[in-house]
């Protein structure tokens, strides 16, 4: 439903609030097809555009009526409930051109870690869902000009290792020529197919150790496989680019009550010098988050600036995923 919200009316002539992902992006999820996949929104607010999806029915007619059904909305202040108050929404003069810019890939559920934050503990009716096909859908939506070459293409969903069509399509993305291509893993199996795009600076690998030793990683992660995630993490990153950048990330993601100690911080930056990584990633606990986003103790904020500061001493670059970024700025 669309609201006429006043703090949305805009008052420059060809510019209307909208998003990158309402614009020009694409989710698919188990058995549907979204608009956006906004971290720390609750599943239901995700704008559904293509229902009971199962991988035959693809319709990208209907996916663009839908985007320029929002633009016309939007353009008059009226914003979907959905997306109200989103941090995402900001005034510009968008391209009413209808492609795809901005791919999330999260269709498949197996994993072979059981982390505790993970969505399948409150939607476990979900891993009862048959993953779909999705390479063809790819492919052809390139081959027609809807998919742009400067695309960002993002992995989520379950492991990547185990997902059948995954090869194929880190084979496809590379050979024409995608850049920017972020693949989250769990890092307990290694993907050779990854090293020829992490060389070309094409891949970012993203693996979720969440935790600076064993014992944490397997309270955690409910395997013991925190030493085989740390070498796989390490042989990544001998992958470097040509200006010596290790495009691989161990990321933590901060679980207040767990993992949420400057001690545990410490020994994961550490790990992550050893091995030589480029980057540090911070996130939180989605289902913390939400709970708690209003009412965030000291600590957290603390812990955050620490690990920043400690990023920068180390060299690394610094980045935070959506949820705990807006909790630092």
């Amino acid at each position: 439903m669309f609201v006429l919200n006043q703090n949305y009316l805009s008052k420059k002539e060809g510019f209307y609030y909208s998003c990158p992902w309402i614009e020009h992006g694409l989710v698919f999820f188990p058995s549907k097809i979204t608009m956006c996949c906004l971290c720390g929104c609750e599943p239901s607010k995700h704008i559904i555009v293509q229902d009971n999806f199962d991988g035959d029915n693809f319709n990208i007619e209907r996916i663009f009526k839908n985007k320029n059904k929002f633009r016309y909305f939007h353009k008059k202040g009226k914003i979907h409930t959905n997306c109200m108050n989103c941090p995402f929404l900001k005034l510009e003069a968008w391209d009413e051109r209808n492609y795809i810019d901005s791919l999330y890939i999260s269709h498949w559920l197996p994993c072979n870690a059981k982390c505790t934050y993970c969505y399948s503990n409150k939607h476990p009716d979900d891993f009862s869902k048959k993953s779909y096909k999705i390479f063809d859908i790819i492919k052809k939506m390139f081959e027609s000009g809807i998919l742009k070459r400067n695309s960002k293409i993002l992995f989520g969903g379950g492991e990547p290792a185990l997902l059948d069509e995954f090869e194929n399509i880190i084979s496809f993305f590379i050979n024409n020529g995608f850049q920017n291509i972020r693949v989250h893993s769990s890092g307990i199996k290694y993907i050779p197919c990854l090293e020829r795009g992490l060389t070309e600076n094409k891949i970012h690998i993203v693996v979720s150790v969440d935790s600076g030793s064993r014992e944490v990683y397997k309270k955690i992660k409910n395997v013991d496989c925190y030493d085989i995630v740390r070498q796989n993490i390490k042989q990544y990153a001998k992958f470097k680019t040509s200006s010596g950048i290790a495009n691989v990330s161990a990321k933590y993601i901060i679980i207040p009550g767990v993992n949420d100690s400057i001690s545990e911080v410490d020994n994961w930056l550490m790990a992550n010098k050893e091995d030589c990584l480029s980057y540090t990633i911070l996130d939180i606990e989605e289902n913390w988050y939400l709970d708690n986003k209003d009412n965030v103790p000291q600590h957290i904020y603390d812990l955050l600036n620490y690990t920043k500061q400690r990023s920068i001493e180390m060299g690394t670059k610094f980045e935070l995923y959506e949820r705990i970024e807006r909790l630092l700025y």
